[in-house]
């Protein structure tokens, strides 16, 4: 009984000790959050796009929503049209000339819950805008690190006034992959200053599958 209590203890060790070497590995500088909303053009009215990648990308955001609006009962007609007022940013995540366009939706129809929207990344190819995230987010801020010739991402997704769960993104094979939890607690303003956020892990007991 005493080696297992032992053993056990041991292991606790090492689980804490590898908790906080993820916790140090792990920067995001909250102030470089970007928000894509009403003021940012729209895949409808957007001048950066051709009108035969208009439409493809009107395809492939309604192909996202198709699912959970048609169960809604929602027409295919209202599906491409609530795809068509998605707000849009065109941005260069490779560093070489690549540009990815991240697109949100922006209303309840579309998904959003008052704090959170769906949140895509798409890029286009010969076949169409392929999706390289889905998820849902309230923010992203792009890092200084990158993998396999694309920067690192950070989506943050509101669970409480002073409570977020932060999700780091890497680029692997084609797509952005689900590389790491966090959970960002912000603390009462200090002298009506707003006070950096205490970032750990996420509790993979209490935390939500995505």
């Amino acid at each position: 009984m005493a080696v297992s209590r032992k053993f056990f203890r041991i292991a606790l060790t090492v689980l804490l000790l590898c908790t906080l070497a993820l916790a140090a590995d792990f920067t995001w500088d909250w102030h470089n959050q970007q928000v894509i909303g009403r003021d940012d053009p729209s895949v409808a009215n957007t001048s950066k796009l051709k009108e035969s990648d208009r439409t493809a990308l009107i395809d492939a955001i309604a192909a996202r929503l198709q699912k959970p609006m048609s169960e809604r009962g929602y027409s295919d007609d209202r599906i491409r049209e609530v795809a068509s007022i998605a707000r849009i940013r065109i941005v260069d995540l490779g560093g070489k000339g690549d540009s990815a366009v991240l697109a949100t939706s922006i209303s309840m129809e579309g998904g959003c819950d008052g704090s959170n929207c769906p949140f895509w990344i798409f890029q286009n190819s010969p076949d169409g805008y392929v999706s390289l995230l889905d998820t849902v987010a309230a923010s992203y801020t792009v890092q200084p690190d990158s993998a396999n010739g694309f920067s690192d991402l950070v989506t943050m997704r509101h669970v409480s006034a002073s409570e977020s769960t932060l999700t780091l993104y890497r680029y692997d094979q084609g797509k952005y992959v689900d590389s790491g939890c966090y959970t960002a607690t912000s603390p009462s303003p200090k002298d009506g200053e707003v006070q950096d956020p205490e970032i750990v892990p996420c509790n993979t007991d209490k935390t939500e599958t995505k």
